[in-house]
């Protein structure tokens, strides 16, 4: 019986995986920031020496209500400013994932404290 609920939950997932479903976005609240200027650049070294980039963001970040929540995330480039962002943030692990979203897709009460104008 115990290796038929294994079989299963493995089916699931893989559909889940399959569907296009991102995992990183199950059990988290939806905020929304805006770009206004460049991250800060961090640059670090691989183990074989070879250095890469990343860019740091600390924004203002409103939920659909209106509540606002501080967001600290990285990008693997700089990000296009007076893009808009759906942050996917979680209380036990920050933000863990994000998308570029279009300002007619943002909730009004967040678009509101973010400044959009329609």
């Amino acid at each position: 019986m115990k290796k038929h609920i294994a079989w299963i939950n493995l089916m699931i997932i893989f559909a889940a995986l399959l569907s296009g479903c991102n995992l990183n976005r199950v059990g988290t609240d939806e905020y929304y920031v805006h770009i206004t200027g460049n991250g800060k650049e961090d640059t670090s070294k691989f183990d074989d020496g070879e250095e890469y980039s990343v860019f740091k963001y600390v924004l203002a970040g409103f939920d659909e209500d209106g509540q606002e929540k501080t967001m600290e995330f990285t990008a693997d480039k700089n990000l296009r400013i007076g893009a808009f962002l759906r942050i996917f943030y979680s209380e036990n692990k920050g933000v863990k994932s994000w998308e570029e979203v279009e300002k007619d897709d943002i909730p009004d009460k967040a678009k509101d404290r973010l400044g959009v104008k329609n």
